[in-house]
């Protein structure tokens, strides 16, 4: 008969990082992944490399790349609503646009990760929308009009901060050349605007059309 070991095979390395590891740390190597690589880059594979874990661990805390991209962008809202806001309403509006764009501008594609990743379910965005949308009630707007005020607000802001993202220096696809006078007279007279890179006076200007209808006091000569 033989003899039993008391010895045991070693067993399969299985990873118990996720007992460790938490949302925040997550998070974090998130943005550090975002910040380096860009975008396109982020996925749950890069931050468990980045993190020296497996991938199984970062699944055990966030399940799937829209759950990944939803708690990132919240963390990138977290300060994005300003300490004092204007007491004044529209002035509010515009404040909260400003600190929004800032925010965007502040980590690199950010627009495409707000953009992929908005979510009134995190509590950030909700704190964000909640502020937002109530400076736009404060104007005497309809709920119908404040919602579809602050989509078209929204939609302008992370448009043109992609943009900007994109390429800083020109308006991807608007090149100078395609603008014949002989044949497209109105395009060649405005092309020199359309390929400008004042992002500053474009987003003044839009806010200002969006918001009030005008849009003279943002003129660019």
């Amino acid at each position: 008969m033989s003899k039993t070991s008391n010895s045991q095979e070693p067993c399969p390395a299985v990873s118990r990082a996720h007992v460790g590891l938490t949302e925040g740390q997550i998070i974090a190597a998130a943005l550090e992944v975002l910040e380096s690589d860009g975008f396109d880059r982020l996925s749950l594979r890069a931050v468990a490399g980045r993190l020296a874990v497996r991938v199984n661990a970062v699944a055990w805390h966030v399940k799937d790349k829209a759950s990944l991209l939803s708690a990132v962008a919240d963390a990138m809202m977290a300060d994005c609503l300003p300490a004092r806001l204007p007491r004044d309403p529209e002035e509010r509006v515009r404040r909260i646009l400003k600190s929004f764009r800032a925010t965007l501008r502040s980590h690199r594609d950010g627009a495409r990760l707000a953009r992929e990743g908005f979510s009134l379910a995190r509590p950030h965005w909700l704190a964000f929308a909640e502020a937002f949308h109530a400076a736009l009630r404060a104007t005497g707007r309809s709920p119908k009009d404040v919602a579809w005020t602050a989509w078209t607000l929204i939609y302008f802001v992370i448009s043109l901060v992609n943009e900007e993202q994109a390429s800083p220096d020109r308006t991807p696809g608007v090149e100078a050349a395609a603008a014949d006078p002989a044949t497209c007279p109105v395009l060649a007279e405005a092309i020199e605007h359309l390929t400008g890179s004042n992002f500053d006076d474009r987003f003044a200007y839009g806010v200002d059309l969006i918001l009030t209808g005008r849009s003279a006091a943002h003129e660019v000569d």
